[in-house]
């Protein structure tokens, strides 16, 4: 019995050593924990715990203002800011595109907030526990900008803000009757500058202010309803006036030339009108926009600016190329399409002029890019085709010592012919090739000469003609058409003084 309670009271010492050594370990591993945790807590003190990712960016260890500059520098943003409005206010507004670089917003991005609370919490007392987990985190940027910047570019834009909230015709002697239109797609300038404010700091860079709602229209007073009315009528008189097809291009009066053509109210301002509501027509008015139109069109006889192929501008007179207006024949066929269009009718708008000089094929107010050109000082014949040299030639032209230069001038080919027997004062001599230009005067083969070129036009030349060799004369007339301008002239040559008078 004694021997078993000194047994015991043996086992508790060695027991209470046991326990005195394990708490003795745990205390320092307690302490070594606290130390290392401590440590820790210091090292990362300021910047990101283990295992942050913040928009694919690794942070551990990392400053906030260090993560901050890498997000930013990351930032792959549009280079300008684009905002779709009205260009103007009315009902007939069209959507356009305004454009700014960001650059001159002066906008900025920046993290840093939200990377602060990042790190505050990853710091705290208990952030140990997310050394364990990897932290993935998306941030959106803050973005900002320069208001100052925004304000003097949003000034500047006509997107329909500054409007006269009106609704009336009105009228302008150069561009006649017009719509004043105030009414109509009015922008909302408060609530559009709102929309582009939160879209640059939402980070968008194309803000429409037509889908957003920023547009709205004044509704219509019963005088102003009736100004439409009419405007419609007026509008279709003014852009339905006739069309004139003058070869090379065709004219169509415009707004102001159709409302000057209109008897004016001069108390309204407006159209005058008879008692069934018709716009009344000036007649006088007619006949001196007639006049103005053939002063424009009418080429016989005008001196013509020439880009000649030796490089210099010459000046040609008119001879037989060019057209006249018959005025009296087209008055009347105006006149007649003026009251139909005042009465609200829809007259044919297309028409061919009739001419008292010249003809229809000769009509147009420049040669155009198919010509012969006969350099008389040069003595050289060029023949283009759409703008293109296709042919060219040494010529004999009039014997200038004889008195019979040939005569410069802008012609045209008015006939060809074969096998054609050329007579003047003492000769009969046949060519077979035959390009009348000017009366007698024309191009044609010379068979009897051996040489073309230089100056032998000043002591052998023709009768006033231009001699060509027959092979060109022969590739000459199959290409050349009746009607092609024929430009003749000599520049500073002294020799072309007096004009041939005959054929050959």
């Amino acid at each position: 019995m004694l021997t078993d309670l000194l047994h015991e009271k043996r086992d508790y010492r060695q027991m209470k050593k046991v326990i005195g050594r394990l708490l003795a370990a745990c205390g320092a591993l307690v302490v070594l924990g606290a130390g290392a945790y401590a440590g820790l807590n210091v090292y990362y003190k300021g910047c990101f715990r283990a295992n942050t990712w913040i928009n694919g960016v690794y942070c551990t260890g990392k400053t906030v203002e260090e993560v901050n500059s890498e997000l930013v520098d990351a930032v792959v943003a549009p280079e300008e800011l684009v905002v779709i409005g009205y260009d103007r206010v009315g009902s007939d507004a069209e959507e356009v595109s305004y454009r700014i670089p960001f650059e001159k917003l002066g906008r900025t991005y920046d993290y840093a907030t939200e990377l602060q609370e990042i790190a505050t919490k990853s710091n705290s007392l208990f952030g140990w526990r997310d050394l364990r987990n990897v932290q993935a985190k998306e941030l959106a940027a803050q973005i900002d900008y320069d208001e100052a910047r925004l304000d003097a570019w949003w000034a500047l834009l006509p997107l329909g803000g500054n409007a006269e909230k009106d609704y009336r015709i009105t009228y302008n002697e150069d561009s006649g009757y017009a719509l004043y239109d105030g009414v109509h797609n009015c922008l909302d300038a408060e609530k559009a500058y709102q929309l582009v404010q939160d879209g640059i700091r939402a980070g968008e860079s194309t803000i429409d202010l037509v889908a957003g709602g920023c547009y709205y229209d004044i509704p219509l007073t019963t005088e102003q309803e009736a100004a439409g009315e009419l405007w419609q009528r007026l509008d279709s008189y003014q852009n339905g006036g006739p069309i004139y097809d003058f070869r090379t291009e065709t004219y169509t009066p415009d707004a102001g030339e159709m409302a000057a053509m209109l008897v004016r109210d001069e108390e309204t301002g407006l159209p005058a009108m008879d008692e069934e509501g018709n716009f009344l027509v000036d007649d006088k008015a007619i006949t001196e926009w007639l006049k103005t139109l053939a002063e424009r069109f009418d080429t016989y006889g005008k001196t013509w600016s020439f880009q000649s192929t030796r490089g210099d501008v010459v000046e040609v007179p008119g001879v037989t190329y060019g057209v006249t207006i018959n005025q009296k024949r087209e008055l009347i066929w105006l006149k007649a399409y003026m009251h139909d269009l005042a009465m609200g009718e829809t007259p044919v708008r297309e028409r061919i002029a009739e001419f008292s000089k010249g003809n229809y094929e000769l009509s147009g107010n420049d040669l155009g890019d198919t010509y012969i050109e006969v350099d008389l000082g040069l003595q050289k014949l060029y023949y283009y085709v759409d703008g293109e040299l296709q042919m060219e030639s040494d010529v004999v032209s009039g014997n200038a010592r004889r008195r019979m230069s040939t005569p410069e001038g802008v012609n045209y080919v008015y006939s060809k012919q074969k096998n054609r027997v050329l007579r003047g004062q003492g000769y009969a001599t046949p060519v077979k090739y035959w390009m009348p230009v000017k009366g007698a005067i024309g191009i044609h083969d010379a068979t009897w000469r051996d040489e073309f070129g230089g100056e032998i036009y000043k002591t052998n030349g023709s009768h006033g003609c231009v001699n060509v060799p027959l092979d060109f004369a022969a590739e000459l007339f199959d290409v050349v058409e009746i009607g092609t301008p024929a430009i003749l002239f000599y520049g500073e040559d002294p020799y072309a003084q007096t004009e041939g008078t005959a054929a050959n």
